[in-house]
């Protein structure tokens, strides 16, 4: 495969906006030191109830989703024929000035010396070109937030101008605002499979009402380490429980909005004495590693796939468990 060349067309993604990074990189962060508050606001605990949700990504990108650019001047291409292609020409600083690279820090973005709130007010310039049609779209980052109860975990509020008019990068499933948090990979919008090998220095806005984001606030950072332990395979295993796809093809078989019982073995969530559950399944990168269908979020379940049913819990080397709330 060419280099700049993505095996999945962008224009049918359903999830990831993905940019990429220049050739500072990703720095990595160790993950084991206990998360903590911003300023005086409250530090927000892991969870082991969550709410699961059907997409991958929830967002507003018009007729045209920038999956798959870089944040340097190389074109990454639509087609194998390298006739279509999204590049980035320009990210505009809040100071007037330009660079043509950035980097992640944990959940971070650096572009320039900017990073934590300084980002704000920053504006990266795309040229798109699809069949004989070549065209221009800006997302401006206008706001930067450290999240509660994480030392590396940002969020940004991003808007996409198309034809000179503004709208929200990311949306809720009632149409409003969301902010988006920062992933260094590329997820294949049919099948939510991480990309692999990662395309060089990519970057996914990940929208908070989608899995992406979701699994990262449950405390699955994928460029973390807990004791020791990383916590990728975690957070792709966490993208399909939320979204209970079973079988690891990128098909939901759950309902937005139902509570699910969230626990695993590293701590980051635990069991919930005031919850009471039954144990739906155990999950791993690929999806379910075992399933009780008679606890599945959604009744009569068909599959197209055999995955064994659940005996001891995580005798089946999963990574994260799911139940289902009961009365």
């Amino acid at each position: 495969m060419e280099e700049g060349t993505m095996a999945f067309k962008f224009g049918v993604v359903s999830g990831a906006v993905v940019l990429a990074l220049g050739s500072l990189g990703c720095d990595e962060v160790d993950g084991d030191d206990e998360a903590v508050g911003f300023g005086d606001e409250e530090v927000v605990q892991p969870r082991s109830t969550q709410e699961n949700g059907w997409n991958l990504n929830g967002w507003n990108l018009n007729n045209w989703k920038l999956n798959g650019a870089r944040l340097n001047d190389t074109k990454l291409y639509r087609d194998a024929n390298q006739t279509e292609y999204i590049q980035l020409h320009d990210i505009w600083l809040p100071d007037g000035d330009y660079v043509t690279s950035g980097s992640l820090v944990g959940g971070m973005l650096k572009v320039g010396d900017y990073t934590d709130w300084e980002v704000e007010d920053t504006t990266f310039d795309f040229m798109v070109k699809e069949g004989a049609t070549t065209y221009w779209k800006y997302v401006w980052l206008k706001y930067a937030y450290p999240v509660p109860g994480f030392t590396d975990v940002w969020e940004y509020d991003l808007d996409l101008q198309v034809s000179l008019i503004n709208q929200p990068l990311c949306v809720d499933g009632q149409g409003k605002r969301t902010r988006a948090l920062l992933l260094g990979d590329v997820w294949d919008p049919a099948t939510g499979a991480k990309t692999f090998p990662r395309p060089d220095k990519a970057l996914t806005f990940a929208c908070k009402d989608g899995a992406l984001a979701k699994c990262v606030l449950f405390g699955y950072r994928p460029w973390a380490t807990v004791n020791g332990v990383s916590l990728a395979d975690y957070h792709q295993a966490c993208t399909r429980m939320v979204r209970a796809d079973y079988c690891g093809d990128g098909q939901s078989h759950t309902t937005l909005g139902t509570p699910i019982h969230v626990l695993d073995q590293l701590g980051i969530q635990n069991a919930d004495a005031n919850t009471p559950y039954v144990v739906e399944a155990e999950w791993g990168p690929n999806g379910a590693v075992c399933l009780n269908p008679s606890n599945a979020r959604k009744p009569n379940l068909t599959l197209g796939c055999n995955i064994p049913t659940c005996g001891a819990p995580f005798a089946s080397g999963g990574l994260i468990q799911s139940g289902k709330i009961v009365p």
